[in-house]
């Protein structure tokens, strides 16, 4: 069985790969289409949050709804870990700080505090209306944040780019093939989770930290990218902007795994489980 968990690991280990290939298309139409911080954060957020919905809806179709929501607890666990890790190492502690970015921050804190406080609940774990409490959390969190933040500043690339058609054409198609990766390589993932499970014993949670670990490799590289980009443009103590993109990358990506992913793979497991 050590084969079929060698298989599942180098399949998340994949998604990553090209989940880096769609965050890398972002990057690219955010410097050549004016995206402002907070929607670059944003987007960088949801699409770092595509392994997870892979590993979530790939287990939760095998009937292993454990390990999907282990999967979005330790992502989000390590999710936060990693940006703390990357504001001290930048020394952006004192930049974040601010009052302004309080609801991003408790936003990113109550989606790893709910996985936790799920995986007690066996039962309310895999409830429906658990799945529509959490979407309503979640696009409480989007009605929230715009009310909030109504004029965000230019992201980091934007204020030093001009705008240019062509090479946001060639993000959004650099996106989408890595996409399209994504989906075929999850099909796979499920299978081999199941394997590993029932083949060689492993329980649900353990594999969830498994993936839970392999997809945080996305979000861990977009903090560092972002501080370290706004260090090489000389960009002033004073200014906050690439805590304002890290900070919605956080709380969009440890959201979108709560409120979104989550749901839906609640959704699958009841699907299969009646089928």
């Amino acid at each position: 069985m050590l084969i079929h968990l060698a298989l599942m690991i180098a399949l998340g280990a994949g998604v990553v790969m090209l989940t880096r290939v769609v965050v890398r298309g972002i990057e690219i139409y955010a410097a050549a289409g004016g995206m402002s911080a907070k929607a670059k954060g944003q987007f960088l957020g949801y699409a770092t949050s595509l392994p997870e919905l892979v590993g979530t809806v790939g287990t939760a179709s095998n009937g292993l709804l454990g390990a999907g929501l282990w999967n979005i607890a330790s992502s989000n666990i390590i999710n936060l870990v990693l940006f703390s890790l990357a504001a001290l190492i930048y020394r952006r502690v004192n930049a974040l700080m601010h009052r302004k970015f309080i609801d991003e921050m408790a936003f990113a804190v109550g989606a790893f505090s709910v996985p936790l406080f799920l995986a007690s609940k066996e039962s309310v774990a895999r409830s429906p209306w658990t799945a529509v409490g959490l979407f309503i959390f979640f696009v409480a969190y989007i009605y929230i944040d715009r009310k909030l933040n109504p004029e965000p500043p230019l992201s980091v690339a934007a204020s030093r780019n001009p705008r240019d058609p062509t090479k946001k054409t060639r993000g959004i198609l650099m996106s989408l093939a890595g996409i399209f990766g994504i989906v075929l390589a999850g099909n796979y993932l499920g299978t081999e989770a199941k394997f590993v499970v029932e083949g060689a014993g492993v329980p649900e949670w353990a594999v969830g930290w498994i993936l839970g670990f392999i997809t945080s490799l996305p979000e861990m590289t977009a903090f560092f990218a972002v501080f370290h980009a706004a260090r090489q443009d000389g960009q002033p103590p004073d200014d906050d902007v690439d805590c304002q993109e890290n900070l919605d990358s956080l709380a969009a990506s440890n959201m979108s795994n709560l409120g979104l992913i989550y749901p839906i793979g609640i959704a699958v497991f009841l699907f299969i489980s009646r089928g």
